[in-house]
């Protein structure tokens, strides 16, 4: 048997072991000796801020945001970091001569010193802490105002950096406040803008240039919203959209991204971390324009500022957030989802009348009148939240649904900050609010998805080819109150006398997986979960799902006020059984409404 060891003089060792020396605190250890080994001298014209992965993250001399692998802090990419004072590099970690001159410098001790200070800062988010060019929301509820050359927090100036916990990266200037208060009131700067807005013949023109005054504030202070709403301005050649969009170009310059043929991904790389608004002229719609569909997904995420996750081929996940408010224009407006469309605001333009006179649109003026907007948003600031939430209220009591209350509330409060000096009344916001119904401006009609797929579904043809096809809707029509004496010789040819004119539609209809069937007393118009026949009305469109996936309209059309899951499996036709929704027979068909407008008509 082997003999064991004895494990006392272990324990002995650990009980009379002294406890192990602290580390010593960063801050102590920056302080040692100026070229102490693992050590940045004192005042480094860079500043370390932590590390990503195995690169170094840092401030250059000019407060740009960097990243350096270790083999790229050679000593073109160390003087490269000192920019503007490259002295210190040689005064700390320069080599001299006999005679006491600097003769070159010892960039590999500079690396290991931004290394390890880089490491003592931790790992760094560039996603959570890093913030471009364009506003932002400070912790305290501040404004501010990153203008690429200085940073405004509370109208107060900084100079770009590290501002307590925040980077924020110098950049190029961009558009910054008017330097003196602006007054509001009639002959304010916002009343200037909206005059010059009213030139253009909107089809609801009374609330439309000050919900477009409206989408500009918003746009200048986007990334400090909650909510970023999108405006969309359409009409036919002629009716000047093209020159509306001097407008905001002309007064953000360049603190606006502009392009008239952009991706998605070129959008996203073009603002990194700023929260410029963005401005897109001439997408036209086009029928599953993929394009058109990733750009519209990007505006959905901007409104909300919700982070993309993309993948990339060094196998680095890469983390995009925007929170720009976003502007285009197009002939026709693409296809939009309900989760699309309720972000934006379509905004109509008509022909201009002959002989309108356009509207001064120099680029003095455009950048003067830009630079007093901004002004009053920042100095309007502090009434923000309480001028938001009261036109939201006014939208919600007006039966506005929730993302139209964002929207609309939004544009509404930036135009009014615009343009009010003073808060204005409740009653105030009502009478603007209940405008928007009366003018049409606030076109909240868009139907749920649920409703578009049963439309979709009750317009489509039975049979799907060949002659006498009828929509879906007439066969309900006709399963319900029997198919009239005068069609029956044109649909069925020759029948007898026993013929049912109820079950043979309703025959049909389980042909497609669709039937008129008793539950609980009442009637429904089941529509099966899974069927070939049925999915093929379906193709095309997203509510067809995949192959060996649950069907998307079983979802979908199970959101129908009242409709509900079979609790049995239902027979269809012959052999072919399955469960279903039960949608009310109410939802599909109205018998007077049938009767005023005759059945469907053959195709």
């Amino acid at each position: 048997m082997a003999k064991r060891s004895n494990p006392a003089p272990v324990r002995d060792a650990i009980k009379t072991a002294a406890d192990a020396a602290p580390l010593p605190e960063i801050d102590t250890l920056e302080r040692r000796p100026p070229g102490s080994p693992g050590f940045l001298a004192p005042n480094p014209p860079f500043t370390c801020l932590g590390m990503n992965g195995d690169r170094c993250v840092l401030l250059d001399n000019l407060n740009q945001l960097q990243e350096k692998a270790p083999r790229e802090l050679s000593r073109n990419g160390i003087v490269q970091l000192c920019g503007r004072r490259p002295e210190w590099l040689f005064d700390n970690y320069g080599q001299r001569n006999e005679e006491g001159e600097v003769v070159r410098c010892k960039p590999e001790r500079v690396a290991d010193a931004i290394q390890y200070t880089c490491a003592s800062k931790g790992i760094f988010s560039a996603s959570e802490r890093v913030r471009g060019r364009g506003a932002w929301l400070g912790d305290d509820g501040r404004l501010v105002l990153h203008c690429g050359d200085v940073v405004l927090i509370g109208g107060q100036q900084r100079p770009p950096g590290l501002i307590e916990e925040y980077v924020y990266p110098a950049g190029p200037a961009i558009l910054k406040p008017w330097p003196t208060p602006v007054r509001g009131g009639l002959d304010g700067g916002g009343a200037e803008v909206l005059g010059l807005l009213k030139t253009w013949n909107w089809r609801h023109p009374k609330l439309a240039p000050r919900l477009f005054l409206g989408h500009i504030g918003a746009s200048m202070v986007g990334g400090a919203l909650g909510w970023r709403p999108t405006v969309w301005v359409t009409g036919d050649s002629g009716t000047g959209k093209s020159t509306l969009l001097k407008l905001p170009k002309g007064m953000l310059g360049h603190a606006l991204i502009a392009s008239g043929d952009a991706s998605a991904a070129g959008i996203r790389q073009k603002l990194a971390f700023a929260s410029l608004p963005v401005a897109l002229d001439e997408i036209e719609a086009g029928q599953d324009d993929p394009q058109v569909q990733q750009i519209l997904k990007l505006i959905r995420n901007s409104s909300t500022g919700s982070m993309a996750l993309r993948g990339g081929a060094d196998h680095r996940g890469a983390e995009f957030t925007s929170r720009s408010c976003f502007l285009a224009n197009s002939v026709l407006v693409p296809a939009m989802s309900r989760a699309d469309r309720n972000r934006v605001w379509i905004a109509e333009l008509l022909e201009l009348p002959n002989g309108v006179v356009p509207p001064d649109l120099s680029t003095a003026r455009l950048r003067d009148l830009g630079a007093k907007l901004l002004r009053r948003m920042m100095d309007g600031w502090y009434r923000w939240s309480a001028t938001l939430e009261m036109y939201r209220a006014a939208c919600a009591r007006k039966g506005f649904s929730s993302r139209a209350c964002d929207l609309y509330a939004t544009l509404l409060a930036a135009a009014d900050l615009l343009i009010e000096d003073v808060e204005i009344h409740v009653d105030y916001a009502e009478e603007l609010v209940e405008e928007l119904l009366i003018d049409g401006s606030a076109a909240d009609e868009v139907d749920r998805d649920q409703d578009r797929c049963l439309q979709h579904l009750l317009t489509s043809l039975l049979p799907p080819d060949g002659p006498n096809r009828r929509s879906v809707g007439h066969w309900i029509a006709q399963a319900v109150d029997g198919i009239p004496a005068e069609q029956r010789q044109e649909t069925f040819g020759n029948i007898d006398p026993t013929f049912d004119g109820r079950k043979t539609a309703n025959d049909l209809l389980g042909t497609f997986g669709m039937r008129i069937v008793a539950e609980d007393g009442q009637r429904w118009f089941a529509v099966a979960n899974s069927h070939t026949a049925l999915a093929r009305l379906f193709a095309g469109t997203h509510w067809l799902g995949r192959s060996g996936a649950s069907s998307i309209w079983k979802q979908t059309l199970g959101r129908l006020p009242g409709a509900r899951q079979t609790e049995r499996t239902l027979r269809f036709d012959g052999a072919a059984t399955g469960r279903a929704t039960l949608i009310p027979l109410a939802l599909v068909y109205q018998p007077d409404a049938a009767a005023r407008e005759g059945q469907g008509a053959a195709s």
